[in-house]
């Protein structure tokens, strides 16, 4: 063996040899420079470097830049850039013995290469003459390591139509990176619909479980209670010592109106009908009514005469200040504080529960549901109309789309021209409006004329970061709004299954009313509280049990940074026609991981 060290002993003085040994390794580097024998396009993303990008595909940037000169420049968010891809002199490692492997119906080259750990090519080279596609019951040649060890070990994915790394990381939990450590022919072949990708057979167990939650309504109902009582405390602002039950019509009057006297009596009519239902499942609730009156010194009041060490839970009052003012009192006595209505941020301490998810969580949701369908969608158009109270949202969609157009609003009007508009929609591309304002004059303009903009060449979608109480008025078509398929976070989803329909009729029937957006809330804040505490004994305890879904609520509640917790359970909803529809990001069913 020559070392290092002797050999340059050797070439030392010899100035001929040492030529002859330059020239022969240039020569060598020249023949082993490879062929291009196909080109990949890498669109660019956020805080992604030219270096990084040439690691990833294994080679220099200098052969990057060679095939896409402007990016000597420097490259940015969602620049295309092609890749080049090199022919590989295929090389078998040597084994000790090789195996056969009977083709079973269905099974592709991609399959069985990745069974056994090589390459499609590898596969190839032990198969001399082998096609496109396999014959069933066809016996190839293969290493015979592993086969078993293998299929122990990991679980096979088809790529579906249309889907990118992004949606399989969403649907997987598994990077591009993970990907193509575990499928090297990603580093020289794009993703493709129909490839059957290797991964950890724990990745398809997992997916599979969460795809079963997601099919079933996620509910306490079936557990064991291991509390059989649970004592809830009411606080409402019922004022009732101002009806004045002397006066017939002005009763009724102020039973008919929407205030907080209504307001409270439906919430509380929903929390009646829930009582029954966990009484009749078997857990016993005890529900304890204190009349707030929506007044700071009835709120002080009770805090001094009521013992409220016994109670489970305090749901309520219905006023940001009063909510807060009841949590500081109950830290006292550790009972966690409900506040069941107000969207508002009050101050919060450890006993605090918000029920109404943040404006924060609602525009995280939509951003996070955006960005995967951007995922899937080539190159959509974007328009941004937004006014001068959603200047963040505006900013973060500037982030998200650097090549969307912004149209400002009339500063003295607050209308957009529709020549504005009709000149930057495309009959080439998807169009994606985004109305970030609660102005009413603005939503009525805007949606009437985007559904004159739609056209059977021509689709348009709007969205929103959060849906106001404006889109609620008279003046805003709803037509228009399913004809532009509204989409847009919630807290809530009215749905019309039979789970529904039976509850309105119960309700109906005792109360003598069809119950309104309030009264169902009512009831399933209640279910979920109670069930949380029946299940685990405390509502802090209850917390780790998890999502939970009632008739059109969602509760998951997660620690805050200021103490107490928040509900971050949301839907995205798209109004289709007059229906509202739930959406979830782009994912497709489990059936081939099933079937594997």
């Amino acid at each position: 063996m020559i070392l290092a060290q002797n050999l340059l002993q050797l070439l030392s003085g010899n100035r001929r040899l040492i030529v002859f040994v330059v020239a022969l390794f240039c020569f060598v580097s020249v023949a082993q420079q490879a062929e291009v024998s196909h080109f990949v396009v890498h669109k660019v993303k956020k805080k992604e470097t030219l270096e990084g990008i040439a690691a990833r595909y294994d080679i220099t940037t200098e052969q990057i830049i060679a095939h896409n000169p402007f990016a000597s420049k420097g490259i940015r968010k969602r620049d295309k850039l092609k890749i080049p891809r090199y022919k590989k002199v295929v090389k078998i490692a040597s084994t000790p013995a090789f195996g056969e492997h009977v083709v079973v119906p269905k099974e592709t080259l991609w399959r069985v290469a990745y069974t056994y750990g090589i390459s499609i090519d590898s596969l190839r080279v032990l198969n001399p003459g082998l096609g496109d596609t396999l014959s069933i019951g066809a016996l190839l040649r293969v290493p015979i390591k592993t086969a078993e060890e293998k299929a122990a070990q990991f679980s096979y994915y088809t790529v579906q139509p249309r889907e990118g790394y992004y949606r399989i990381e969403q649907k997987l939990g598994l990077s591009r990176e993970k990907l193509e450590a575990l499928n090297p022919e990603l580093l020289s072949i794009d993703l493709q619909a129909g490839m059957v990708l290797k991964i950890p057979k724990k990745q398809v167990d997992t997916l599979l479980q969460q795809n079963s939650q997601r099919i079933s309504k996620p509910s306490f109902w079936d557990s064991t209670f291991v509390a059989p009582v649970v004592r809830v405390a009411l606080m409402a602002p019922f004022r009732l010592s101002r009806i004045e039950l002397d006066s017939v019509m002005q009763t009724e009057k102020t039973l008919t109106e929407r205030n907080l006297t209504t307001i409270a009596l439906d919430f509380y009519a929903g929390m009646l009908l829930a009582a029954d239902s966990l009484n009749t499942a078997g857990l016993s609730v005890e529900l304890s009514v204190f009349d707030t009156e929506n007044q700071r010194h009835i709120v002080e009041q009770i805090l001094n005469e009521q013992d409220f060490s016994q109670f489970d839970a305090v749901i309520g009052p219905f006023t940001p200040a009063n909510v807060s003012r009841v949590s500081q009192a109950m830290s006292f006595f550790n009972t966690p504080v409900v506040s069941p209505l107000t969207p508002r941020n009050f101050q919060s301490y450890k006993t605090s529960f918000n029920s109404i998810p943040s404006k924060e969580n609602l525009s995280k949701r939509i951003a996070t549901y955006i960005d995967s369908i951007d995922a899937i969608t080539e190159n959509p158009c974007i328009l941004i109309i937004s006014d001068d109270k959603n200047r963040k949202t505006e900013l973060r969609l500037q982030e998200q789309f650097p090549l969307a157009e912004i149209i400002r609003p009339d500063e003295r009007f607050g209308f957009v021209a529709p020549d504005d508009v009709d000149s930057l929609l495309t009959p080439t591309r998807p169009n994606w409006v985004f109305l970030e304002s609660e102005d009413l004059n603005l939503v009525t303009s805007m949606t009437s004329m985007l559904n004159a903009q739609q056209r059977d060449d021509r689709q348009v979608q709007l969205f929103t970061h959060y849906r106001s109480a404006t889109y609620d008025d008279p003046n805003v078509s709803q037509e228009h709004l399913g004809n532009v398929r509204f989409t847009y976070p919630s807290n809530f989803h009215v749905k019309q299954d039979s789970i529904r329909l039976k509850f309105d009729a119960t309700y109906k029937t005792r109360f003598g009313k069809v119950p309104n957006r309030t009264a169902v809330k009512g009831f399933d804040l209640m279910i979920d509280v109670a069930l949380r505490i029946a299940v685990k004994r405390s509502l802090y305890d209850g917390v780790s049990l998890g999502l939970g879904e009632q008739l059109q609520h969602r509760f998951e509640y997660t620690p805050t940074p200021k103490g107490g917790y928040e509900n971050t359970a949301t839907y995205i909803i798209q109004q289709q026609g007059f229906e509202m529809i739930e959406v979830e990001p782009p994912s497709i069913l489990m059936d081939s991981l099933q079937s594997r």
